[in-house]
């Protein structure tokens, strides 16, 4: 099964400064640097509060004023702008009803940006092409795992999220130039912080029944008769129990036309799937049993369950590093926003007013 239910970002803030449509192309499923996904997660956060592109703004500021100053650096119009447009959110206008909403979104998130930019570079991190192309050729494996089953390569698939993504290779190199030094900077500070082996522990026996634990199946098939059908469905339960070929009499019964031609197979299924009187039909049976007719709302159901799946739960010894994955990339995230709090007091952040987003 699929775990954890959400991305492991660190902190979304810092990290969104990748460009959100090629974030989406990849499907962030797929991508494993925590930090690559968090764009979207700020994105969405702003589009979950009911938020919507701005129409283009009538009178144009000048992008190189200064919307917020911090011992260190500064965050102007032009790139919130950038910011913006970026994420999928238009040019950003005072007139629209949406504007103070946006602007409260952005603006920590930028603010946090530079204040690790600055850092990066009072500390001398820096960031070499060898680290940028291995970027690159990371993002090019998960885009064809991506891929897998479209008939494309490793390079086409790459240019082709690329284009849906509407920027280019040179592009998304210099953003991930941008990008490795904040990435950098979050390592230094929160770098060493883990989970104990309690803890891990203590989260296994918490999530099993959610996370680790597959619930029984039953693979079943049936033959679906019409409500004034009974008595067809009786004689064909008795031919069936006689060793009639399920599969053939399906075809030739069954009016449940999405399965009848598979031979009324309707895979595996599990509790809460279907309706009750099927459920219980399906889940009191025998595997190879014939059961029914049982009436639903559909009409009469002739059931065999072929194959029977028991509840099965994984040992904390197959899950035991992806946990401490996930909880080292929650403590990691705490560290580092309790790290930026600080920075941003000890910097003194300003900002203009109608640009300082609330407490």
């Amino acid at each position: 099964m699929c775990w954890p239910a959400r991305p492991p970002c660190y902190n979304r803030g810092v990290f969104g400064i990748r460009t959100a449509r090629f974030s989406v192309v990849l499907s962030e499923s797929l991508v494993n640097r925590a930090w690559f996904f968090c764009v979207l997660v700020g994105v969405l956060s702003v589009v979950v509060a009911g938020c919507s592109a701005a129409e283009p703004v009538a009178n144009i500021e000048s992008p190189s004023k200064k919307v917020a100053v911090f011992e260190g650096g500064e965050v102007t119009l032009g790139e919130v702008q950038q910011f913006a447009q970026q994420s999928g959110l238009g040019e950003l206008s005072p007139e629209s009803p949406q504007y103070e909403a946006l602007i409260a979104q952005i603006m920590p998130q930028l603010v946090e940006i530079e204040i690790a930019k600055a850092y990066a570079e009072e500390q001398g991190i820096t960031v070499s092409e060898d680290e940028v192309n291995k970027e690159i050729e990371q993002l090019k494996d998960q885009v064809a795992q991506q891929a897998q089953g479209q008939d494309l390569g490793r390079e086409e698939a790459f240019d082709q999220a690329l284009q849906q993504a509407g920027i280019t290779e040179e592009q998304l190199r210099q953003q991930i130039r941008e990008q490795l030094p904040i990435q950098k900077v979050q390592e230094r500070v929160a770098g060493d912080v883990g989970p104990s082996q309690e803890e891990v522990e203590q989260f296994y026996e918490q999530n099993k029944a959610a996370q680790f634990t597959t619930p029984e199946t039953r693979c079943t098939r049936h033959i679906l008769f019409n409500k004034d059908q009974k008595e067809k469905a009786e004689e064909v339960k008795q031919q069936l129990q006689n060793g009639g070929d399920f599969a053939a009499l399906a075809k030739e019964y069954s009016q449940d036309p999405g399965s009848a031609e598979q031979g009324g197979d309707l895979g595996c299924i599990g509790r809460g799937e279907t309706v009750p009187n099927f459920e219980e039909a399906v889940f009191g049976a025998e595997q190879g049993e014939i059961v029914g007719p049982v009436e639903t709302d559909f009409g009469y159901h002739v059931i065999e369950v072929t194959d029977i799946q028991e509840e099965a739960t994984q040992p904390l010894s197959e899950v035991e590093a992806q946990i401490r994955d996930q909880l080292t990339t929650e403590a990691q995230s705490e560290e580092f926003t309790a790290w930026l709090q600080k920075q941003k007091e000890q910097r003194n952040v300003k900002y203009l007013p109608g640009y300082k987003p609330p407490a």
